[in-house]
């Protein structure tokens, strides 16, 4: 099939339009291919019963229903190797009322059944389909947020490794300049997360794409995110909670170490085990990448309004990022002791507001306590500068309080 407009000369072996593209050798080429297709076609996975065995195998060149067509061979205006696509359709259309078989569902879903096995055999890694994604054989789907789907997957033998796969589609219809943007914009989470190894930060392995989408791979880790689980906190202690909470602060001074400030830290970004004892952070999509460009109203759009940094909603853009990551860290540390209670509507509420937060639901019983409830207010300071910077201060204080609680 080839989209030229809108006038073509068609010779012995060649293909001219009249802005001068020319196509060598394409009757030749395109009937080598079809004299290799009906041997092929004679082979697995292609069904072998008794109605498939008589196999034509013939070629067309296709080209656009307003396009004018000038033979200059004369065995060609016979034949006529070059139609339109309305032509073509009419051409099939009347061999399918002609031959009976064209009737018969049976054989229908067998051919298309050997034509998509021999597609995906052809090319694995680019497989999209119920059952596969590339490689890997989908075990079950986990959410879709935002156009991006989740699988659950396994790689093909003999490695058979578990994964967790995010897809995110794209129309194949799109023009290169555009489609580069958007693979360079879905493809930021992966490139900071390559720069970052750690125990409990989640890890990419890889990506790849399909024809009409992007795959990020990583490990598989059997979690949940922390937002659903807040009724299981409920019944956890202090110790769980902040054994999660120290979890996610090394995780997160790990990366600021290694210049990623992550800027969208928060529940839906934390994945725990089910027995409370593993975390893995995630949700890298907003995080600050030295070789791209995330517009200001981009960054805004996708992160919850009650997680924005104070600093963020005057100028889009902190001074020292590092601190808005310490704000939501605190947030987080304010939503665990009071088990996914927000402090406030939104960001802006709490500035307009002169810093108004809904105080604690109890009075801390011990110095521990006490010490937990003004970390999470100091890290969640209007003023950035008033923050504890680093977060290995937060993690001393945690260590401080956790004992006085034994004490």
């Amino acid at each position: 099939m080839k989209c030229i407009r809108p006038e073509i000369s068609v010779g012995e072996d060649s293909i001219s339009s009249s802005t001068g593209f020319t196509l060598d050798r394409v009757f030749s080429t395109v009937d080598n291919k079809s004299k290799v297709l009906a041997s092929r076609r004679g082979q697995a996975p292609f069904p072998s019963g008794a109605a498939h065995r008589s196999v034509r195998v013939g070629s067309q060149v296709v080209i656009p229903s307003d396009t004018r067509i000038n033979f200059k061979h004369s065995a060609h205006s016979r034949v006529r190797p070059v139609q339109t696509l309305a032509d073509t359709l009419e051409k099939y259309q009347r061999l399918a009322r002609e031959q009976q078989d064209f009737n018969n569902s049976v054989l229908r879903r067998e051919i298309r059944s050997g034509w998509i096995s021999y597609r995906d055999v052809c090319a694995k890694s680019q497989r999209r389909t119920p059952q596969h994604l590339g490689r890997f054989a989908i075990r079950r789907q986990l959410s879709t947020e935002s156009g991006v789907y989740e699988y659950f997957a396994v790689d093909e033998p003999p490695c058979q490794m578990e994964v967790l796969l995010r897809e995110f589609p794209y129309d194949p219809a799109l023009p290169a300049g555009e489609l580069d943007r958007y693979i360079q914009e879905v493809a930021r989470e992966t490139r900071v997360l390559m720069r970052v190894r750690h125990p409990s930060v989640a890890c990419v392995v890889g990506h790849f794409q399909t024809g009409a989408s992007w795959v990020q791979v990583s490990d598989w880790f059997e979690g949940e995110r922390l937002e659903n689980l807040w009724s299981v906190l409920a019944g956890a202690s202090v110790w769980e909670k902040m054994g999660i909470f120290a979890k996610t602060i090394q995780a997160l001074e790990f990366c600021h170490e290694k210049g990623v400030l992550h800027r969208n830290l928060g529940a839906k970004a934390i994945r725990v085990s089910q027995d409370l004892s593993e975390i893995r952070l995630t949700g890298f999509d907003c995080a600050l990448d030295p070789g791209s460009t995330l517009s200001t109203s981009t960054l805004q759009a996708r992160r919850d309004p009650r997680s924005v940094a104070p600093e963020d909603l005057a100028s889009g853009k902190s001074s020292n990022p590092r601190l808005s990551d310490i704000f939501q860290a605190g947030l987080l540390l304010y939503r665990l002791l009071e088990n996914g209670n927000w402090p406030f509507a939104d960001t802006l509420d709490y500035v307009t507001s002169g810093g108004a937060l809904r105080p604690f639901s109890q009075t801390p019983a011990d110095l521990g306590t006490e010490i937990l409830q003004r970390t999470a207010l100091q890290m969640m300071d209007l003023d950035p500068r008033r923050r504890p910077d680093l977060l290995r201060k937060v993690e001393f204080t945690l260590e401080q309080a956790l004992a006085e609680m034994t004490t």
